[in-house]
Formats: C-alpha cells, sequence, structure tokens
C-alpha cells in the first residue's frame, strides 16, 4: 500500500538528527542519499498507482469521488515526501559546512590554549644572553601569532558567510566566532605583557 510506504519514509525524514560530529554528519547523509535513490526508483510505482485509478474512475461511476479523494491525498502525500526530502538534504548539507567550520575553530582554540600556557611561565632570563634568547623566541611566537590570527580571520569570514547562507546552526555559529575573537584577545593581552616584562628584564640586567 502506497500510504503507508509514504507514512512511514516520513517518519524517517522527520529525523531532527543532523550529526553531532564529521562522522555522524557524513554517515547521516550517506543514509539520506540511499533514501533519495530509493525515493526516485518508487516513483513510477507511485505513478502507476495513480493512472490505474484515473482509469477506473473514468470507466466506474460507483465510489468515483472515493478514487478521486484517494488520489488527490496520495498526490499530496507524495509530494510533501519529496519537499522533506529535499528540506532534510539540504540541512544535512549546512550541517556539514557547519561540522567543518567547527572543526577549524577547534584547532585554532587547541593552538591558542597551548600559546597561553606557554606565554603564562614566569622565565624572563637571569643573564643578558638568556633573555636575549628569550625575545627571540618571543619574536618568533609573534609572527607564528600573526599567520593564525589571519587563518582565525578567514575562519569568521567563513562563519559570517554560513550566517548570511541562513544555516540553521547560525546562532552557535556566530558564539563560536565571538569566543574565538575573546580568546585572541586575551593571547594578545597576555603576548604583550610578556614582551613588556622581558624588555624591562633586559634593561634591568644591563644597568
Amino acid at each position: 500500500d502506497e500510504d503507508s510506504w509514504i507514512k512511514e519514509k516520513k517518519l524517517l525524514i522527520n529525523s531532527q538528527d543532523y550529526g553531532r560530529d564529521l562522522t555522524g554528519v557524513n554517515n547521516l547523509r550517506k543514509k539520506h542519499k540511499r533514501l533519495e535513490a530509493e525515493l526516485a526508483s518508487h516513483e513510477p510505482a507511485i505513478q502507476a498507482v495513480q493512472e490505474a485509478g484515473e482509469k477506473l474512475a473514468d470507466v466506474s461511476n460507483l465510489g468515483v469521488h472515493e478514487i478521486e479523494k484517494r488520489l488527490k491525498d496520495l498526490n499530496q502525500n507524495w509530494a510533501e515526501l519529496k519537499q522533506m526530502a529535499s528540506t532534510r538534504g539540504r540541512k544535512l548539507d549546512e550541517s556539514l559546512a557547519y561540522q567543518q567550520f567547527l572543526a577549524k575553530v577547534e584547532e585554532e582554540e587547541a593552538w591558542i590554549s597551548e600559546k597561553q600556557q606557554l606565554l603564562g611561565v614566569e622565565d624572563y632570563g637571569d643573564t643578558m644572553a638568556a633573555v636575549q634568547g628569550l625575545l627571540k623566541k618571543h619574536d618568533a611566537f609573534e609572527t607564528d601569532f600573526q599567520a593564525h590570527r589571519d587563518r582565525c580571520n578567514d575562519i569568521e569570514e567563513a562563519g559570517r558567510r554560513l550566517v548570511d547562507e541562513g544555516n540553521h546552526h547560525s546562532e552557535a555559529v556566530l558564539q563560536r566566532c565571538a569566543q574565538l575573537t575573546s580568546k585572541l584577545e586575551t593571547l594578545a593581552a597576555l603576548a604583550a605583557r610578556r614582551k613588556a616584562r622581558l624588555i624591562d628584564n633586559s634593561a634591568y640586567l644591563q644597568f
């Protein structure tokens, strides 16, 4: 019975699970592609039922109204099912884009957190040579930091694009962008403080 087949597929497609990570999203997308293929291959069966119903309505005077109503319902349910499948497919694509964005954010946040710990070390060198060595290290860090800042700008730009496109994870995207900016600012403040202390220590040791 086509109606119950459609009902069963509607239940599957109605799932609000769009994956919690990249692997999850990719698995759900594969499942959905299989479902879309199943819908496409089922279309001829739906058409056959409709044609048979129309023929029956043409030759029979009995229950014509009932037949027409059943055909109309079938048509409507089939159209709804295809629409739901299309919406779910789009949302899964949006989830994939969101998870890819998230992976990049988390990579940068891990780098920031590692550098925060290094910048928090209270060693400013006890000889001129040691201070010079630490200043050189700090300059190398600042070059690296600039590259990561540029990367974070690109990530935030990608996030804004997701929001502009109406991605259904927009709220989470905006939160993660704000969080990333705030972590970068904290790191920049720590870096400036460490550099100032190294320079102070260098001046002190020169006396």
